[in-house]
């Protein structure tokens, strides 16, 4: 049976629809649509009534491009800027009224514990999922989550507190990345000791994207590494560049063009904090991690 799921993050919509097969996914379908809610709340964490809208109309398109492809059902969650919107409430609603379908806003445990699902494997991993609105850190061994949490620094909350176009914002921007993230690399340094270190979200196959001077498809992806050195030579790169200049890098997508260096900050200063030099990047997200964990 086509089973599919749409998640609502703080940068774009998304949707995947597949049959789950013994092991993997089979007969898949992505869409996205760039929303960009948390850049969208406003100074007292409320979402515009045009924002609401906007993001109802994607999740409707969505929702119709799944029922297209054959599925019989479908979840709709939502993550980071949903928990802060003051009136994510609204949204619900809307969505309800077009669609039907009930808006989960999920913590950020939860979304943690998607990811890991999504491209752990039986391995002992740590996954990164660095979003919009939040960073989730997952450690598991033997398909089982050891630990689970979610730090309150993404991409786009970054780029809100320092938006970087040169080397002291970069710099600016990495001693916050850092100070956000220190308290969850230090519960897991210890557990983390001989894992396999796994990147997933929109900063981490940017990255392998700009390393390799193309843009991806999910499969071919699969097992991209970026290495320490490289995120540090790309911050570089990008924050001396305009936002049209950036724009035309290679194997970077325009739509992260503006808040990319401070993901870059993020994943870099996780890597350092957890003294990894090198990441394995996945295409799969938390919709993966959903349908795999039916």
């Amino acid at each position: 049976m086509m089973h599919a799921a749409i998640a609502i993050g703080s940068n774009s919509t998304r949707m995947l629809c597949a049959k789950k097969g013994e092991k993997e996914l089979e007969k898949i379908r992505r869409g996205r649509e760039e929303t960009r809610l948390f850049s969208a709340l406003d100074a007292q964490g409320f979402l515009p009534a045009a924002k609401i809208e906007e993001t109802a109309l994607a999740v409707k398109g969505l929702y119709d491009a799944a029922l297209a492809h054959g599925a019989k059902d479908c979840v709709l969650f939502a993550t980071s800027a949903s928990r802060d919107a003051k009136n994510s409430d609204q949204l619900a609603q809307r969505i309800r009224e077009m669609t039907g379908l009930e808006m989960q806003v999920i913590s950020g445990e939860e979304e943690a514990r998607l990811a890991f699902f999504a491209c752990a494997g039986k391995e002992k991993t740590l996954v990164m999922d660095i979003g919009g609105g939040s960073t989730e850190l997952t450690m598991g061994e033997g398909g089982e989550i050891l630990s689970a949490s979610s730090a309150q620094m993404g991409a786009s909350r970054l780029m809100k507190m320092q938006e970087i176009w040169n080397e002291q914002d970069a710099t600016r921007a990495l001693q916050l990345a850092r100070e956000a993230m220190a308290p969850y690399a230090d519960a897991l340094r210890e557990k983390a000791t001989g894992a396999r270190f796994v990147g997933i979200g929109g900063t981490c196959t940017a990255a392998a994207g700009i390393s390799k001077k193309h843009m991806f498809s999910v499969d071919e992806m699969e097992g991209t590494q970026v290495t320490l050195s490289e995120a540090r030579r790309q911050l570089q790169m990008l924050a001396g560049m305009t936002l049209p200049q950036r724009e035309q890098v290679q194997g970077l997508p325009a739509t992260r063009a503006l808040h990319m260096p401070n993901g870059l900050c993020i994943l870099i200063s996780v890597m350092e904090l957890m003294g990894f030099d090198s990441l394995t990047v996945s295409g799969r997200n938390n919709l993966d991690g959903y349908l795999l964990s039916l």
